[in-house]
């Protein structure tokens, strides 16, 4: 009976072997497979100051000699790249970053830790067959820094994006004659003290003359502007009209005045910031100043303040304290103030660039499972498809002879990564190299394509 047994299970067995020559081969799948989407994470970072901006990105290095450290280094190098890159997209029109990008990546690629403040390691593990380290960071990158770079060195942003015009104003019956001051001492002080902090933020910050002096490049407005007062300066930021404001007969009843003159001045200005000097007194041994400080945005349409506060510091006179080292001190006691509350408003302000259109970001195209003929097929159907939305950079096939193969495309897509992903699928399709659908998330710049057996 037993020998009977061992002959059916041989016979069973043989059927089984016959059977499986005859049938297809099982997709290729890999239940360990690990992707950037697996990696994940919360990171503590905080945008603590409106110099900064708090981005959280993904990456991946090559496993070099099984040097773990040495991958994790690299990916946290790469991801901070991408997270500067973030933020310089972030601050530039689309027209102006598609048209320069690989400047703009060369040049931050150099010197990246420059415009990092902190990083944090968020989440990390090993993927693509334990031959990449792939982590979840975030970043907090300077953007005054990057806009100072985009500004100053690569001359990419438009300086009016980034400029301000300060205008220093005071009550028509201020008298500072007792005190043995004329008004133009607080008025320069203070100018001197808003524009240099700025500056030294990568903001450009003129006086409302400059601005005037710039806007005289007009031929047709140069014969107006040439003694425009500070009460016209703000009666053209406020957009008034002409009957509604008691102007110099220069320019009485010109309202043209007023629409060309913001025009202009919205190509040399974003913000407006009116300091009002309200009062300086003087009771014994004590020193009072009050400003009434707005900032108002031109460069928008509704235009309108956004940011205003009142400042109020006083001083008491040493034995040995005269006047003139009252006032210089309380005119730094009161840019203090603003620089507590105002000051961060407008940085952020000026920060916060409108910029429309979709702009190239840097891609990877991870094709899983494909034959090296397969992928260079795959290579020659994406760089025919390019556009100036759809660009083919390079491709990477270390791992081409892996189980299963994974080879790299690098692209720049201009457009939801979800579109992407199709376009991608469309090629693939068209070819009769399907794949299956990649993942899709939030900041994910990886998408695995595993290809699909046919049936």
């Amino acid at each position: 009976m037993k020998r009977g047994n061992r002959i059916i299970a041989i016979i069973v067995s043989l059927l089984l072997v016959s059977c499986s020559f005859g049938s297809k081969p099982e997709p290729i799948t890999e239940a360990n497979f690990l992707t950037l989407a697996d990696v994940t994470g919360r990171g503590t970072l905080r945008e603590d100051s409106p110099d900064v901006r708090v981005i959280n990105v993904k990456s991946k290095a090559f496993i070099k000699v099984n040097d773990i450290r040495a991958a994790k280094q690299k990916a946290m190098e790469n991801a901070a790249v991408t997270a500067v890159e973030t933020m310089v997209r972030e601050l530039m029109s689309a027209e102006d970053y598609n048209r320069r990008y690989e400047e703009i990546e060369r040049y931050f690629s150099k010197n990246i830790d420059k415009y990092i403040v902190d990083r944090q390691v968020n989440g990390e593990k090993k993927i693509y067959l334990d031959q990449f380290y792939g982590v979840s960071a975030s970043f907090k990158v300077n953007r005054q820094e990057v806009l100072v770079a985009l500004q100053k060195d690569l001359r990419i942003i438009d300086a009016s994006g980034s400029a301000l015009v300060t205008v220093v104003t005071s009550r028509k019956d201020l008298d500072l004659s007792s005190i043995g001051f004329r008004f133009s001492d607080i008025e320069d002080s203070l100018m001197n003290q808003i524009q240099t902090d700025l500056n030294q933020r990568g903001l450009k910050a003129l006086d409302y003359r400059n601005a005037v002096a710039s806007m005289q490049s007009d031929p047709k407005m140069k014969d107006a502007l040439s003694k425009l007062s500070k009460q016209q300066f703000m009666a053209m930021v406020a957009g008034s009209k002409a009957g509604d404001t008691i102007l110099d007969k220069q320019l009485q009843d010109a309202e043209a005045f007023y629409s060309t003159g913001l025009t202009m001045l919205k190509q040399i200005a974003k913000i407006v910031v009116e300091v009002n000097i309200m009062s300086v007194s003087k009771t014994g041994d004590s020193m009072v100043l009050n400003l009434n400080v707005t900032a108002k945005n031109i460069s928008v349409g509704s235009g309108g303040a956004f940011a205003n506060t009142i400042v109020q510091v006083a001083r008491r006179a040493g034995p040995n304290t005269d006047d003139s080292a009252m006032l210089t001190g309380l005119i730094k006691d009161a840019y203090e103030d603003m620089n507590r509350s105002f000051i961060p408003q407008i940085i952020k302000e000026m920060s916060s660039i409108d910029v429309g259109g979709d702009k190239l970001v840097r891609y990877e195209l991870v094709m899983k499972g494909y034959t090296s003929s397969d992928f260079r097929t795959i290579r020659k159907l994406i760089e025919n498809a390019q556009t100036d939305g759809f660009r083919f950079i390079n491709f990477d096939n270390t791992l081409k002879d892996a189980k299963p193969s994974i080879n790299q495309i690098f692209v720049r897509y201009a457009g939801k990564t979800s579109r992407l992903s199709d376009t991608v699928l469309d090629l693939l399709d068209g070819s009769k190299l399907s794949a299956s659908e990649p993942i899709i998330a939030p900041g994910l710049t990886d998408l695995v394509f595993e290809k699909v057996m046919p049936k």
